[in-house]
């Protein structure tokens, strides 16, 4: 059994873990939501300055910065419309309007400007998207899902999209062989994917059992399984896509951060899952 990287794993964990508990128990005390909306519009803007780096995107100078702008106002502009529901549609404008201004920008640069443009506006949503909807989870205000506390679900999302990625790491160095895709990511084995993904319906279907007991959480036994298989998927499909990114710009991490790598590395698998709890909560 081989364990090379399992102290850093879990000097971040415990890290992680003190974060999430101060963000639950804190979470809706007045001024700390916007501490909470700045931080993960901060997290949002390393996000995307990590894919721009990885992407090589910048043209000409000030491209970048302009995406980290727009990324980190739509994630406070889902926040806002958390709590305001007359700017409900404000995210979705700010993201057109971000479009608009990317497009302006290259006006006077025609060579490569597709290129640019795509990863401009792949960039923002695939890292700030996520990100704002983690908040509208979070401070859950749904007509579907009156009642629900949102730090449970919350809570729900991270613990299966994680234990996801636990699962497959010990499965993997325990009893796996056979790589699952060893270009992209020669640690991951097709057993410790297979573990990984059924650790996450055993623990979706864990949480429907706790539902039992917590009035304002309620998940059907059915509503469990299919939303751990989900979550147990897409979270791997995430991990594996973050991977082919850096693959492709011939890097280990997608940062330095001490014991932490990056934070795409961080949250390759949430930004996959993330949409999925959110359509759940808030489509009827």
């Amino acid at each position: 059994m081989n364990f090379p990287d399992l102290t850093k794993r879990l000097i971040t964990s415990i890290i992680s873990l003190g974060i999430l508990a101060c963000v639950l128990i804190f979470s809706y005390v007045g001024v700390v939501k916007w501490v909470i909306a700045l931080f993960a519009a901060g997290i949002a803007a390393l996000g995307i300055w990590e894919f721009c780096r990885l992407s090589k995107l910048s043209v000409k100078s000030g491209l970048n910065e302009l995406c980290i702008v727009i990324g980190s106002l739509t994630v406070l502009g889902f926040f806002v419309s958390t709590f305001d529901h007359t700017f409900s549609l404000l995210p979705f404008m700010l993201i057109f309007f971000g479009v608009i201004c990317i497009f302006l920008y290259h006006f006077d640069k025609i060579a490569g400007s597709i290129d640019s443009i795509a990863k401009s506006i792949f960039a923002i949503c695939y890292v700030a998207i996520p990100i704002g909807l983690i908040l509208k989870i979070l401070y859950l205000f749904s007509p579907c899902k009156l009642g629900h506390e949102g730090r449970i679900w919350l809570l729900y999302l991270l613990v299966v999209t994680k234990i996801t990625d636990v699962g497959a790491y010990f499965g993997g160095r325990l009893i796996g062989k056979r790589k699952l895709a060893p270009e992209l990511s020669p640690g991951k084995t097709i057993n410790g994917a297979i573990i990984g993904f059924v650790s996450a319906i055993l623990f979706s279907v864990l949480f429907h059992f706790v539902s039992r007991f917590v009035d304002s959480f309620h998940l059907t036994l059915i509503q469990s399984l299919w939303l751990g298989a989900l979550l147990g998927f897409l979270g791997q499909v995430g991990d594996l896509g973050e991977s082919l990114l850096k693959r492709d710009a011939d890097v280990k991490d997608s940062n330095r951060l001490p014991g932490l790598g990056g934070i795409l590395d961080m949250l390759d698998s949430l930004l996959f899952t993330t949409p999925v709890i959110y359509f759940f909560l808030y489509l009827c």
